[in-house]
C-alpha cells in the first residue's frame, strides 16, 4: 500500500545540526542515491509534528538505509519513506538511534529552507507518496 492521500503535518523547527553530518558521509549519500534516486543536500529539515502523525509511516513499507562500521564506531541505519513538500520530492528519513520523539526529518536534493524560503514555527505540510 503506497502512501497517497497521506499527509503529515508540522511546524519547521532548527534541529542539532547532526542531520549535516549524516547527509555529507559518503556511505550515506551512496545509500540515498542508489535507494531514493538523488543526491541529498547535506542536511535535513526538521519538522515537530506528534505521534499520532508519525504512526502513519508505520502503516507504510519504508526503504532502508543500511547502517555500517568504521574503526571502532558504528553509524545505524534508517528508514526512508518517498514524499514531497510542496513540488520538492524527497523523502522522510527516520534514522534508526534518535533522539527525537515528535520532530521528522525531511530530505531533498536541495536545501529546503532557502528554496521555499522557509523558517523557524513555519507550518510544512509532507504529502507522502
Amino acid at each position: 500500500m503506497g502512501g497517497k492521500g497521506i499527509l503529515i503535518t508540522g511546524v519547521a523547527v532548527s534541529g542539532l545540526g547532526e542531520g549535516a553530518f549524516f547527509m555529507s558521509m559518503p556511505h550515506y549519500r551512496n545509500e540515498i542515491r542508489n535507494k531514493l534516486g538523488f543526491d541529498a543536500y547535506p542536511g535535513t529539515l526538521n519538522v515537530k509534528t506528534d505521534e499520532k502523525q508519525i504512526m502513519h509511516l508505520k502503516k507504510l513499507t519504508p526503504m532502508t538505509i543500511e547502517g555500517y562500521s568504521s574503526g571502532n564506531k558504528t553509524f545505524g541505519g534508517a528508514s526512508c519513506y518517498n514524499a514531497k513538500i510542496k513540488n520538492i520530492n524527497g523523502a522522510v528519513i527516520i534514522p534508526d538511534i534518535s533522539k527525537h520523539k515528535d520532530v521528522i526529518e525531511f530530505i531533498a536534493p536541495i536545501q529546503l529552507k532557502s528554496e521555499l524560503n522557509i523558517k523557524d514555527g513555519d507550518k510544512i505540510i509532507i504529502e507522502l507518496k
